[in-house]
């Protein structure tokens, strides 16, 4: 998560951008009580990533209905990652890197206990779309702008 906080949105690869700017979009549209299909799927068709994006579905809608503290996304145009935008793309990392039995501990520090099971099954399955077209969302690139602890 911490190689992701706090970065320009422009250093993240293509796949890490595109999830930043749906998670901000869908946000955007449930808070203005429109259903977020509309706003995010244009992004997802974009990138042939269609796939993908139930499951991106599923995982914000448990997140903004289920998450034990209320996560915070920024605007359309804040060029840093926020926190809880970089906490999500890790899980996603994570869903695919990991057995999913080892997040159970992960993601109950996310949602409720009964919604990490399928938090869990859409993140994985949300992260094998994203391999399958080459999008997947590596670590940004050296910023020399990033504070850094003197030491490093």
């Amino acid at each position: 998560m911490y190689e992701f906080v706090d970065r320009p949105v422009t250093s993240l690869s293509s796949g890490g951008q595109l999830l930043i700017r749906s998670m901000r979009y869908w946000v955007r549209a449930a808070s203005a009580g429109r259903c977020p299909c509309g706003d995010v799927g244009p992004i997802f068709q974009k990138w042939n990533l269609m796939p993908g994006f139930p499951h991106f579905h599923i995982l914000m809608a448990l997140l903004n209905r289920n998450a034990v503290t209320k996560l915070r996304f920024g605007t359309l145009d804040c060029e840093r990652v926020r926190e809880d935008e970089a906490l999500i793309i890790s899980l996603i990392r994570a869903a695919h890197e990991q057995p999913l039995e080892r997040m159970q501990g992960m993601a109950e520090m996310i949602v409720c206990k009964g919604s990490t099971p399928p938090l869990l099954i859409a993140a994985a399955a949300l992260a094998q779309s994203l391999i399958d077209v080459k999008l997947w969302p590596t670590p940004p690139i050296h910023d020399p702008d990033c504070v850094r602890f003197p030491n490093e």
